[in-house]
Parts: C-alpha cells; sequence; structure tokens
C-alpha cells in the first residue's frame, strides 16, 4: 500500500478521529485535527504489527507512511461518549462474505487482546474505579458486551435481540462469550437485503436521524473494542499508581 486513505470526524469543538479505510478497526483521535493527523503514522503502523502478530497473511510494516484525506464528516466524533457516528461514503458499499469474514476474524484479535489485559484480575481490580465519573474496568466490559447486540440493531430489529439473556455482573465473562458467538452467528447470516440495507433505528438511540448499513456497522463494531482496551489500560495504569 503506497498511501492510505484516511477518513475524518471532526465535532463542534475540534475533536477530531480518523479512520484508515484500507485498514477496518485502524483509527487514532486527538483534540485537534492536527493532533490526530500526527498520530496517523504510528497508529498504522501499530496496527499492521497487531495484524501481522496475529498471523495475518501478506502483511508488512512500512518505515515510512504516506495517506490523504478523501472525507470529512463535521459534528460527529464517536469517541465522545453520546456523539453520533459519522456515516463515509465508503460505508455505503454493502460488505462482501469475505469482509464481513475478515471483520470477525480481526474481532476475535481484538478480543484475545481484552482477555490478555483482565482475564486474571481479580474483583478488587475489575471493580476498582479512579472517581465516580469513570467506569471501572468490569462495567466498561458490561459496556462492551452490550454493545455486540447494540451495533448489530443498528442494522435491523432482528428478533434474536430481543431474548438476549442478561447476566449478573459476576458473569462478566460468559456474557461477554454469550453476546459475542450470537453477534458471529447474525454476522454470518446476514443477507443480501441487509448489507444493502440503509437503516435510520429509532430503538435504543438519542439520534433518531443517525443512518447506519453493514459497513458502518462493521467499522464500528472493530473500533469499539479496540477503544476500550485503551481504556481499560488507562484505568490499570491508574490503579497501579494508586496502589503504590
Amino acid at each position: 500500500m503506497n498511501k492510505y486513505e484516511i477518513y475524518l470526524e471532526v465535532d463542534r469543538k475540534g475533536c477530531c478521529m480518523a479512520h484508515i479505510r484500507e485498514l477496518p478497526g485502524c483509527f487514532v483521535w486527538g483534540k485537534t485535527q492536527k493532533k490526530t493527523l500526527d498520530k496517523v503514522p504510528e497508529a498504522i503502523k501499530g496496527y499492521l504489527s497487531f495484524l501481522k502478530k496475529n498471523g495475518e497473511k501478506n502483511v508488512s510494516v512500512p518505515k515510512k507512511i504516506e495517506y490523504e484525506i478523501e472525507e470529512t464528516q463535521k459534528g460527529t466524533c464517536p469517541v465522545i461518549s453520546g456523539s453520533k457516528a459519522g456515516l463515509f461514503s465508503y460505508d455505503l458499499l454493502p460488505p462482501s462474505k469475505a469482509f464481513i469474514n475478515q471483520c470477525i476474524r480481526r474481532m476475535g484479535y481484538n478480543r484475545k487482546e481484552l482477555f490478555k489485559r483482565v482475564g486474571m484480575l481479580s474483583n478488587e481490580v475489575l471493580d476498582w474505579k479512579p472517581d465516580k465519573k469513570t467506569r471501572s474496568i468490569r462495567e466498561t466490559l458490561n459496556h462492551v458486551a452490550n454493545c455486540d447486540i447494540w451495533y448489530l440493531s443498528r442494522l435491523k430489529d432482528f428478533k434474536e435481540l430481543c431474548s438476549v439473556p442478561e447476566y449478573p455482573k459476576e458473569k462478566i465473562f460468559e456474557k461477554l462469550r454469550v453476546y459475542r458467538e450470537l453477534a458471529i452467528r447474525m454476522l454470518k447470516s446476514l443477507s443480501v437485503e441487509d448489507r444493502n440495507r440503509i437503516n435510520v433505528p429509532k430503538r435504543w438511540t438519542k439520534h433518531k436521524d443517525e443512518k447506519w448499513t453493514a459497513g458502518k456497522m462493521l467499522r464500528r463494531f472493530l473500533e469499539h473494542e479496540r477503544e476500550h482496551i485503551g481504556t481499560i489500560d488507562n484505568t490499570l495504569n491508574l490503579y497501579r499508581k494508586n496502589i503504590v
């Protein structure tokens, strides 16, 4: 890849999120557009290294990264809680079965990274909060699990989503497993109609006019878990500082 295509979201306060089309799941954000773009080369190298580590074929990490901005959406930045997520031109393209399978494979990489962080943590660490406003790691994991269902619901009111079991907080790892297994089954069974759908969901949303497609749903599905691997890392760092 000689030059990567960058798609930007910039909210009203200037917070910017960059998405790399050729690398679904790769993103970076900053408080300004300049700060975000400054991080793009290392974000791409880091994601390529992540794919290579997980056995993706024909992946190499170049010394120099070139990119160009293809599209900018104003007023959205989903890394900020409560914000809309932008719909880019490439999100309108119906994903192929091969692309869906690629995304599912990368969801597996994300989940493996997540469990490296949390799989052996004690209840004390899982439930520790640095302040009243910040989620504990267990609460973050619960949010990640719920969003497996939420992202699917952006595409369609699937009947399967109405009967998902609830779990007590002590069974968060079982919830993560069961919800992910359901999500994968449903992603693999998306019909041609589903993959071509442009949906404006009315349930579980603050934004009644936000449009979703299968492409946008898959992109955010991948990005979201990586976002929260980062928030868990931050919480763990704060915990370690707190107990020293």
